[in-house]
């Protein structure tokens, strides 16, 4: 007898989804026995641990992991940490793994320490058997393993730091499992991580991974910074550290702060004060950024019923929420768990679950009414409305709110039909479950190359101006620098010459000019062959009636008043190998003042006549004066 079914492509998709939900019982068979430790296993990724582990394992204990992964997968195994007391054949503890019941097919025994076994296992199977005995011993951590599938060949462990790795930036898979693994944390997910924090438990501090799946990181290593702040979220508090040499930061995309249009709730709290008046903690005041009096939002009542609603505007995409108490000293008032509901529609309304529940998850609140906490949503979901829902508090429900994701990109329907955009309507009835499946959540991402064409534009940019500003700055120092000075509109002089020589030079007389004086003797005198410059003559600056000589080279005379103690007379100073204070007076018998320049006739002389000379009187100009 044979059954033939026609279906829909949709009906067809929705039972493939339906026979995955059901397969999904079988993949993982759990454990048996008084000797397991933690033990978190997904289907794709694990943590196993023994008894007490870091601690001493207990004696005479035993314990039995049966674990599958997907059909046509293999695992891989990785030992994070092995301390089983060494004995014989290892006889007495023993770590033993097998991929079938048979015995031929297994790795191990294994004790001792992890010098003595591989840390990594490849199987060739997508079933295996993890069996823990102890006897009777002394001391032993036990072991730390973690699995996954062959897919993820990058698989580390739980105890892994930043300071294992010396790549700028790499990634990695981290496995499930690793938040109660012992290890410790600096920093935040703002500043980035010391780097001798474990990179696992890191990264579930920063909402990359959630502790239950595991899945892939990306970290880059930076230079380290002073001090790093302890921060709580994700259910793990951090620690505040000091300076190191490097940090991580781990990518996270989707993690804007989402803005908050509309606050509502399912009552407000109504405060006397000490001078009689009403203060409403009302819905509004559930702002983080809000400050002031009262400081929080509050319920009326303390029941499970209360709620805190939110309205974002439109469908975004939600992927964290932080949350805070009354944050005053006065009232220490905080929740300390929830649960999340979300609507697209505000009428039908569905209770964020794990991906691995049938349960609403519980979320890990405040410990204080002051500090931020956060949650991330892993898987995120899409909802314009976002309920919190309290389940347990500090002395009355109040708390303040931010939630965290990015917008939503609208998908393309078959046929290029695009979804509808009219408005979604308000909520008008009370909340209702819904069992239907999310739809696909598609995060907004910027494109790595228009950000790369900004920063060349504006680098460019930076560039051109340095450069016109060096080419200003050497066209200035140029002119400033010059060698040569304008004396007048005639002549160019350098700078080195100064303005009184500069301006002698400018009247110089010329060939015409020149004057040529002969005596009855017949002799001529060309004085031209002297330079002006071999004299000199004190300049004198009138003042009022009488004139005063300023500075000069030439030796003071007796009538000025010039002495010099323990001396008759200035030259009667010792020679000290230096030159003379003042200047001697010039040897030339010649007046000391200038002389008109004489030329000589070209005519051939005769004795028996005089030359004829003919004298141009040049006034002189009051700067030369």
């Amino acid at each position: 007898m044979s059954l033939s079914l026609h279906l829909a492509p949709e009906s067809h998709l929705l039972l493939v989804l339906l026979a995955i939900l059901a397969g999904r019982k079988g993949l993982v068979q759990g454990q048996q026995g008084d000797g397991c430790g933690h033990t978190v296993i997904g289907l794709e990724s694990g943590t196993l641990t023994s008894k007490n582990y870091p601690g001493t394992y207990p004696n005479h204990t035993f314990c039995k992991w049966e674990l599958r992964v997907a059909p046509g997968k293999s695992i891989i195994l990785r030992l994070g940490d092995l301390d089983i007391e060494y004995t014989e054949d290892c006889s007495s503890n023993s770590l033993k793994i097998y991929t079938s019941s048979s015995a031929n097919s297994s790795y191990g025994p294994y004790c001792g320490n992890m010098n003595e076994v591989p840390s990594t296992i490849q199987l060739t199977s997508n079933a295996m058997t993890v069996e823990f005995r102890s006897g009777t011993h002394i001391s032993g951590r036990g072991f730390l393993l973690s699995y996954t599938t062959t897919d993820h060949s990058d698989l580390i462990s739980c105890l892994d730091k930043g300071i294992h790795y010396s790549q700028q930036s790499f990634s990695k898979y981290c496995p499930a499992g690793c938040k109660n693994v012992t290890g410790d944390v600096w920093g935040n997910l703002q500043q980035g991580y010391r780097d001798t924090s474990v990179l696992c438990k890191a990264a579930i501090h920063a909402g990359a991974i959630s502790d239950d799946l595991g899945g892939p990181i990306s970290v880059i290593l930076r230079r380290g910074i002073t001090l790093y702040e302890a921060a709580s979220a994700n259910g793990i508090l951090t620690k505040t550290g000091p300076l190191s040499e490097k940090r991580m930061q781990i990518s996270k995309d989707c993690s804007g702060v989402l803005k908050n249009r509309h606050f509502s709730a399912s009552s407000s709290w109504t405060e006397k004060n000490g001078i009689g008046e009403l203060i409403v903690w009302s819905p509004d005041k559930a702002n983080v950024s809000s400050k002031g009096h009262p400081w929080a939002w509050a319920a009326s009542s303390d029941n499970e019923e209360e709620w805190l609603q939110i309205d974002v505007g439109e469908r975004r995409n939600i992927t964290g929420i932080v949350t805070k108490g009354s944050t005053n000293n006065g009232y220490n008032f905080y929740v300390k768990t929830y649960k999340i509901s979300y609507s697209k529609d505000g009428k039908s309304w569905r209770i964020y679950k794990s991906k691995n529940s049938k349960e609403g998850k519980v979320f890990e609140g405040n410990t204080n009414d002051q500090q931020l906490v956060r949650n991330n949503f892993i898987p995120s979901f899409v909802g314009r409305y976002i309920r919190i829902k309290p389940l347990t508090w500090s002395q009355r429900i109040a708390m303040k709110v931010e939630l965290i994701g990015c917008k939503v990109l609208q998908r393309i329907r078959q046929f290029g039909n695009p979804r509808s955009s009219k408005p979604l309507p308000k909520p008008t009835g009370p909340p209702t479950e819904s069992s239907t499946l999310p739809d696909p959540v598609v995060v907004e991402k910027h494109t790595t190359g228009f950000n790369l064409m900004v920063i060349l534009i504006v680098v460019g940019f930076v560039v051109i101006i340095s450069a016109a500003a060096l080419l200003l700055c050497l066209y200035c120092k140029k002119r400033k620098t010059g060698p040569r000075m304008d004396c007048s509109f005639i002549e160019v002089c350098d700078k080195s010459v100064t303005k009184q020589n500069c301006q002698r030079g400018q009247l110089k007389p010329t060939e015409s000019e020149i004057i040529t004086y002969t005596s009855e003797e017949g002799s001529s005198r060309n004085f031209t062959e002297n330079d002006m410059s071999e004299y000199a003559e004190p300049d004198i600056i009138q003042v009022g009636i009488t004139a005063q000589k300023t500075s000069s080279t030439f030796k003071p005379s007796v009538d000025d008043g010039y002495t010099i103690p323990l001396v008759v007379s200035h030259y009667d100073v010792p020679f000290s190998g230096k030159d003379h204070e003042y200047a001697e007076p010039l040897s030339n018998p010649e007046p000391e003042y200038a002389t008109p320049f004489v030329e000589q006739s070209t005519e051939p002389e005769q004795s028996t006549k005089k030359n004829v000379c003919i004298v141009k009187v040049v006034p002189a100009t009051p700067e030369a004066l």
